[in-house]
């Protein structure tokens, strides 16, 4: 753990495929991640809960005696843990896998005033920013704030090793080495920034969400 540590950032890997292009991205990430200073980052790998689907009668922001299964207690306790969140998401069919959308269909108020950035990534030219731009809406009616730069990283497969290491010799490799480190500052200088507001509004009444 990084003893300059204020933030917590969950980087949340949004696919539970086999043979996952996202553990590449997810390595890369973290790798670059540990030159942010005064944040700890930490993977939440979706594969590794085994989330159910969730079929609950009540929202879960409307059953405060909910008591889940241990595997979705794992998922909240650590979603609330954190100050910010980074989603990488493929883009599957124009929109994220349903185990992203699932995931967050679990939470309650355990991301409110919570900052959030989008790496969208796919095998093709687009780099999956269709996908990034619906689950911004997503993020946003869940009470996270979505940070205005989203991160596309387009031909994934061909920029990153599978041991998460960027193409060097590549122009867009280049640009997209200087656009990550960018955006995890961004990321942690945000949480960090809205922590007291965060703290402020866990005293207020939640009666509602849309």
């Amino acid at each position: 753990m990084n003893p300059d540590a204020t933030v917590k950032i969950g980087v949340v890997l949004g696919s539970s495929r086999q043979h996952r292009l996202g553990e590449r991205v997810a390595r890369w990430v973290l790798a670059t991640a540990k030159e942010v200073l005064g944040a700890e980052f930490s993977l939440f790998d979706l594969a590794s809960y085994q989330l159910p689907f969730f079929d609950e009668a009540l929202a879960p922001w409307d059953n405060p005696g909910r008591r889940p299964a241990p595997n979705v207690a794992r998922w909240l306790a650590d979603v609330a843990s954190a100050d910010g969140y980074l989603f990488a998401v493929p883009e599957y069919n124009l929109a994220v896998p349903a185990v992203v959308k699932n995931a967050l269909d679990l939470l309650a108020h355990e991301a409110d005033a919570k900052p959030a950035s989008i790496l969208s990534y796919s095998d093709t030219f687009n780099g999956g920013v269709t996908a990034g731009h619906e689950f911004r809406l997503v993020v946003s009616k869940l009470g996270m704030l979505p940070l205005p730069r989203a991160v596309p990283l387009p031909h994934a497969e061909e920029l990153l090793d599978t041991g998460g290491h960027l193409a060097a010799d590549s122009r867009f490799g280049q640009i997209i080495g200087q656009i990550l480190p960018y955006a995890l500052r961004e990321l942690a200088s945000y949480a960090a920034a809205l922590r007291p507001l965060r703290q402020e509004m866990a005293a207020w009444d939640k009666p509602w969400r849309d």
